[in-house]
């Protein structure tokens, strides 16, 4: 699905996302679109290379959504030198985070293609930063892209950067309870749910990563197309990104840690067993070898077929378990 945002030079107001819709606003030099390829189809896909002509590496990975978050300069010729400034477009990919996603550890991509005067997105799933940023500019389009397209990056990015708090509150509570039951409650299951949540973990991090390093190179003013006055906006979501960062290192602390809360505790129950077993067996001790010395086969042996030996045995047996009892309190180890 292709949808068109298009002003024209002489003041028009387009949706018409047909290819030769397109390619008027193209050949208009003063004309400013964005236009968002969603689940794109073959020939849709096609308009990046037909239409707009990019690189076709840029091209192919826009099919293969793989990418780590980046963003490549290109140029349509080989003149104009190497500088930054002389850049005809940017490839830009990041990443959408999704709550519904991040378990199955696929966050949606976004490929962008930046020029001064368009914004071309794609991806596959639907993207509700994209969505909300599109539902935004149909209200009035005049007025998204008077502001420019790079106020629509600025847009989805921002969009797209407020959804980790909802994932962090999530990982929030989840590591608390986790805490609590590696504590108290240290079940085989819970070491499965640990290392699921140190796989989220590792996979936001390797798109916070890279992804902050794609949003500060937009602040540096290395992206001509992206003025200085959106610049302080973008730095808005850097500083964002950076304090995201910053908490999933300390999450990816917090499970390390309730892992080896998990195993202590397991190594605590462990030795709580072996210590009982051990009581048990230093108290039947006594009791064994008095039996074991009645148990002997020779006549002779005092009170052996006396009631007053046996029960004489029987109190000697039950004294040796209290005082042992009494003795253990004492020193603590019960």
């Amino acid at each position: 699905m292709v949808t068109a945002f298009i002003k024209f030079s002489d003041g028009r107001i387009s949706t018409d996302a047909s290819p030769a819709s397109i390619e008027a606003a193209l050949d208009d030099p003063q004309a400013t679109f964005w236009i968002d390829l969603e689940a794109p189809s073959e020939a849709e896909q096609s308009l990046l290379a037909d239409v707009f002509k990019f690189h076709p590496l840029a091209v192919e990975d826009t099919k293969h959504h793989v990418q780590r978050p980046k963003i490549e300069g290109y140029r349509r010729s080989a003149a104009g030198g190497a500088a930054a400034d002389h850049f005809d477009y940017f490839y830009i990919v990041v990443h959408a985070p999704d709550r519904t996603e991040i378990q199955a550890h696929h966050c949606p991509e976004i490929d962008v293609f930046l020029c001064e005067r368009y914004l071309i997105s794609i991806h596959d799933p639907p993207v509700e930063a994209i969505g909300h940023v599109r539902d935004r500019t149909k209200a009035d389009i005049r007025l998204a892209l008077d502001t420019g397209v790079d106020m629509i990056l600025y847009s989805i990015l921002d969009y797209a950067t407020d959804q980790y708090q909802p994932i962090l509150d999530d990982l929030d509570g989840a590591l608390d309870e986790l805490e609590d039951q590696s504590l108290n409650n240290p079940r085989p299951d819970v070491l499965g749910r640990i290392a699921v949540k140190k796989r989220e973990l590792m996979y936001l991090r390797r798109i916070v990563g890279p992804q902050r390093e794609v949003i500060a190179q937009l602040t540096r003013g290395e992206v001509p197309f992206v003025r200085e006055s959106t610049r302080v906006y973008l730095r808005d979501v850097n500083d964002h990104l950076v304090r995201v960062f910053e908490t999933l290192e300390l999450y990816r602390d917090l499970v390390q840690g309730a892992r080896d809360m998990y195993l202590s505790s397991i190594s605590n129950n462990l030795n709580q067993i072996m210590k009982t077993l051990t009581i048990f067996s230093v108290i039947a001790l006594p009791m064994t070898v008095i039996t074991g010395f009645f148990g002997m086969n020779f006549d002779a042996l005092p009170g052996l077929h006396s009631p007053t030996g046996f029960w004489c045995a029987v109190v000697v047996m039950l004294g040796i378990v209290v005082g042992m009892l009494f003795f253990f309190r004492r020193r603590r180890w019960i």
